[in-house]
């Protein structure tokens, strides 16, 4: 029986455990903090799930955030400017935001219960030529460190040398969610975007609000200021932020209420987008795989992290299951099956964080007077390869917009 080894305990190395794990093969995950230490821990992110990542939780049995209290049925597009628009799109499932913390640790209890072996420690890549020997394979599922440069970069298709965005995000009390229930995403041009995150978390009723802070805008000194200095001040700037820049978002502020949560629901974050090899041979001649952000690591821009690294550990899982000799011809497969989800939300994100094409900004406007458009847009977050294959293309885009106007049109013609 297969034995695979898994140094990470995010998303792709849990989800692929617990893939394992429900097909019968032995596997085991190294973590850097247990289950309680995970819960105890400073917000690092959040889980933005869509309808195909929940579907793989509820096969999985691993769907415990599953509450239609929850569920988000869209989005909206806010863009400021002297132009500015609202873009509002359904979707056809719906998705859900879970406070990370509290994602993996159950998800690592769960794994546990099923049978898996956890091992908590800290790894280095020189750590990896002992433990390959004790696996079928290794999967490397940890972004951080050395463990990620083992894996070379691919310039190709990482167009960024230094993070186009640093990212302060928060959860926050004292903001109404919308009705019917979405998140929102406030674009200033030059500035950065403002994304409005109803979630679940350790307290009811929390919004979580991520700056995207590009250098040189008005949102800059929100990196300057620490909340541990100053709290009210803290507070009262991000506040004053919103009510300038996302003032959709602070229509629904209780500014009497708001406030951060806890002192521990605060990250900083600032990541340059980088694709890398998916694969890498060490030097004893045993091969490793990446898996998640050791592969592909994109700006949270797109809130598509998370749902990519369910697919890769899902590709992986299928995989093994498969059977077969886990060679190099194997470790390529499985790589081009990984990028047919990661790659147009590589190009999509890379895309976001410029100023848009023109073809883009038409296609903006387009979705502003169109709801078929509009809801192209909420689709993206679902489907964002098919999105990508759409939007990319100026020629499609034009026929979008015509078929859009000539549908708008005939409907007007019969009323």
């Amino acid at each position: 029986m297969k034995h695979i080894g898994i140094i990470g305990a995010g998303i792709a190395g849990l989800q692929l455990g617990l893939l394992l794990r429900s097909h019968g093969i032995e596997a085991t995950i190294y973590t850097e903090k247990t289950p309680d230490q995970q819960r105890a821990a400073r917000l690092a992110n959040v889980v933005i799930r869509n309808a195909h990542t929940r579907e793989r939780e509820r096969i999985l049995g691993v769907n415990h955030w599953d509450s239609a209290d929850t569920d988000l049925t869209g989005l909206t597009y806010h863009v400021g400017g002297a132009r500015p628009l609202k873009i509002s799109g359904g979707f056809e499932r719906p998705a859900s935001i879970v406070d990370m913390r509290i994602y993996l640790a159950r998800l690592l209890e769960d794994f546990e219960a099923r049978g898996g072996r956890v091992v908590v420690g800290v790894l280095q890549s020189d750590d990896l030529v002992h433990l390959s020997t004790q696996y079928d394979l290794l999967a490397v599922a940890a972004g951080r460190g050395s463990l990620a440069t083992l894996f070379p970069r691919l310039p190709e298709h990482s167009p960024y040398e230094k993070p186009q965005r640093i990212v302060v995000g928060g959860l926050y009390r004292g903001i109404a969610y919308p009705q019917p229930l979405g998140f929102d995403v406030c674009i200033t041009p030059g500035t950065g975007e403002i994304l409005a995150l109803p979630l679940l978390s350790f307290g009811s009723g929390l919004t979580g609000i991520a700056f995207e802070i590009a250098a040189g805008g008005a949102f800059e000194p929100l990196k300057q200021l620490r909340y541990e200095d100053d709290p009210q001040r803290f507070d009262a700037l991000v506040l004053d932020l919103i009510r300038e820049y996302a003032p959709a978002i602070y229509a629904r502020a209780d500014p009497q209420a708001f406030g951060l949560a806890r002192p521990l629901d605060l990250c900083h974050a600032a990541i340059t987008p980088t694709v890398r090899r998916g694969y890498a041979q060490l030097p004893n001649g045993r091969l490793v795989v990446a898996l998640g952000d050791a592969h592909v690591v994109n700006d949270p821009l797109t809130g598509q992290g998370a749902n990519a690294a369910s697919h890769a550990a899902e590709v992986l899982a299928e995989a093994i299951r498969g059977g077969g000799d886990l060679d190099e011809a194997f470790c390529r497969r499985v790589e081009q099956q990984m990028w047919t989800y990661t790659g147009p939300v590589t190009e999509a994100c890379n895309a976001r964080l410029r100023p848009p094409s023109p073809h883009a900004a038409q296609l903006l406007a387009a979705a502003a007077q169109h709801k078929s458009i509009a809801n192209l847009f909420a689709d993206g977050f679902h489907n964002p390869a098919r999105f990508w294959e759409l939007v990319s293309s100026p020629t499609r885009v034009a026929e979008l917009i015509e078929q859009a106007g000539s549908s708008r049109q005939a409907a007007m013609a019969t009323t």
